[in-house]
């Protein structure tokens, strides 16, 4: 069996993204009435059936129709017009207005949320305030978004508008765009100083800093102030953790968050309870900023900004509860909330059953320096070299606790999922003619004139299906994943296989230019959990045990591999071989792939 196979629930929980994009104002249409939570094609999209509004908004990693809102003229798409007022909290179109005023004659900027969604806040004046709300100077305010001068960074900018100073960065419209010829366009990887030799070991100026990113101003506090002095799951309900760094699904790279595993997954899914709901809690002070449903009534996500430049995240959450309760119903209606709810460490905000908890932290003033090409992160998932191993934010006894329980047992037991080698095969890759994570052609942004829409790519599957990772099991670390978005289907069809490292072959890492062409078989790959372990059935969502080792299957095919001198890699699967010695030379179906 596949190491996924014992633990279903997690691997659908792994296909849940972080919501990327913007809602694009489409007029409503009168057709057949969507099913809330069925596929649609087109962010924004709006079908009007029985005087009930049905929206086509991203949740996960897909696009899917919302329940149905009964019709006003007061929604998000009818509330983002130049000639009328705007309100607070509404969701807006970057690409159209920036700014406009509410009926009151208030100020309000279309300002992009840590799930890439942009709604009405009121602009910065000066000053900032603190995670808890105190006002304290840190810049970690929600509701403040920054200064409008674009003379260092491009706020409050859309594509096509004037700019002072060329040359100039920021993120507009969910993407890195760049002043050039005084106006406003996407950036493209030409447009990028050439990468450090050795690689970027801090954050490069034209990369947005995390607090760009939240629309707040610097922190001037350090992270190391913030202390995680509650659990997030009760220690005596925890259970073995799936570290960072996971590949699995349309999860193609290493995963930047971790998942908590629970007691009540010990249990039979249909014997479970309401009793056997456990509490999900502050770890720490701070102000819950966004509240959304990831297309299911049982997944949502949660963002904490802590301040300092610490921002925690939850997802897959089964349901909020606790200071959030009152929102469950908005929640239902809507598919996401805007919130500003001041919490304390240890208050219960949201309750877990029926898998683990996606958990991650994000702190600025970190780097990830295993990411040969920040670049390519720019168009997408943006936050993800802030990526902070949350274990040292913990006090002693929390972090031994979830330490024990944490899969990997040796190295680093929190994970890595910047596996990069400059110069060879491993770490993270994608197609070439693409602008990296997001999937989408450069072409796609060097002649976009309005927003390009993340998360999703016309004529895929997945905007994953031009992603390559060649790294570790997160766990058994001697193991090497071979995973990929494009296994069969250019469309996408993403798929995660070992390679079968014959004696004396050289391992990914150590791949060069030097090394030429090397082939590897392919297998699928068992997770072996030591002697003792909790075993289930079906109907069973029991974690890995702590420790487990991975072991070959099947046999699945072969790949050919080759790093270039200009540093990009040649990839060739082969499905109808068996063995590497087959694989003799690239043919037309070659890949190229770039950091």
């Amino acid at each position: 069996m596949k190491i996924t196979s014992r633990y279903s629930s997690v691997s659908i929980a792994l296909g849940l993204l972080i919501a990327i994009g913007s809602i694009v104002a489409i007029t409503p249409a009168n057709a057949a009435t969507p099913k809330p939570g069925a596929t649609c094609k087109q962010a924004g999209q709006q079908v009007t059936a029985s005087n009930l509004v049905y929206t086509c908004n991203m949740s996960g990693k897909k696009l899917v129709w919302s329940k149905g809102v009964k019709k006003s003229s007061g929604n998000a798409a009818s509330n983002q017009s130049n000639s009328g007022a705007v309100t607070e909290g509404v969701l807006c179109d970057s690409s159209k207005d920036s700014s406009g005023r509410s009926s009151s004659g208030a100020a309000l900027v279309c300002t992009k949320g840590s799930d890439g969604k942009y709604s009405w806040r009121p602009p910065q004046t000066g000053g900032s305030g603190s995670g808890n709300g105190s006002g304290n100077g840190n810049g970690s305010n929600p509701d403040k978004a920054s200064p409008t001068d674009d003379k260092t960074y491009l706020y409050g900018k859309r594509l096509g508008m004037s700019c002072s100073k060329d040359g100039v960065f920021g993120l507009v419209g969910g993407a890195l765009a760049i002043c050039s010829n005084a106006k406003v366009r996407y950036a493209l990887p030409t447009d990028i100083p050439a990468t450090p030799s050795g690689g970027y070991k801090t954050r490069p100026s034209w990369y947005p800093t995390l607090a760009q990113q939240l629309g707040e101003s610097e922190p001037t506090c350090a992270p190391s102030s913030i202390k995680f002095t509650s659990p997030v799951i009760p220690l005596d309900q925890i259970a073995p953790i799936i570290p960072y760094g996971a590949m699995i699904g349309g999860h193609v790279t290493p995963i930047d968050h971790a998942y908590l595993g629970l007691k009540p997954l010990y249990k039979a899914t249909a014997s479970r309870t309401e009793s056997d709901y456990v509490s999900v809690t502050a770890p720490a002070d701070g102000t819950i900023t966004e509240l959304s449903s990831l297309g299911s009534p049982t997944s949502h996500r949660v963002v904490i900004r802590h301040g300092c430049n610490v921002v925690s995240v939850y997802m897959v959450l089964n349901r909020p509860s606790g200071v959030l309760a009152s929102y469950a119903a908005e929640l239902a209606s809507k598919g996401s909330v805007n919130v500003n709810v001041a919490i304390k460490a240890g208050q219960e905000f949201g309750q877990q059953r029926d898998n683990a908890l996606d958990f991650n932290v994000f702190d600025g003033t970190s780097w990830l320096s295993g990411f040969a090409n920040p670049f390519s992160y720019t168009s997408q998932d943006q936050t993800k070299p802030y990526t902070a191993n949350p274990l040292p934010f913990f006090t002693p006894a929390i972090q031994a606790a979830y330490q024990a329980q944490l899969q990997r047992a040796t190295g680093n037991r929190m994970g890595k999922i910047d596996y990069d080698v400059i110069g060879a095969a491993s770490g993270n890759w994608f197609l070439n003619g693409t602008i990296g994570y997001s999937g989408n052609l450069i072409t796609t942004y060097q002649n976009a004139t309005s927003l390009v829409i993340g998360g999703s790519v016309a004529g895929k599957n997945d905007y994953s299906w031009s992603h390559l990772a060649i790294a570790p099991e997160p766990v058994d670390t001697t193991k090497w994943i071979f995973s990929t978005g494009w296994w069969t289907n250019p469309d996408g069809d993403a798929t995660q296989v070992m390679f079968n490292i014959a004696d004396g072959q050289i391992t990914p890492d150590k791949l060069t230019a030097a090394s030429g062409l090397v082939a590897y078989q392919l297998v699928t790959f068992v997770a072996n959990d030591p002697p003792g372990s909790p075993t289930g059935g079906p109907g069973y969502t029991i974690p890995h045990a702590v420790g487990y080792t991975v072991g070959a299957g099947t046999v699945r095919g072969v790949v050919g591999l080759q790093v270039n001198t200009d540093g990009s890699l040649s990839v060739e699967i082969n499905t109808s071989m068996t063995s590497a010695s087959q694989f003799t030379g690239f043919t037309s179906a070659k890949r190229i792939y770039r950091r």
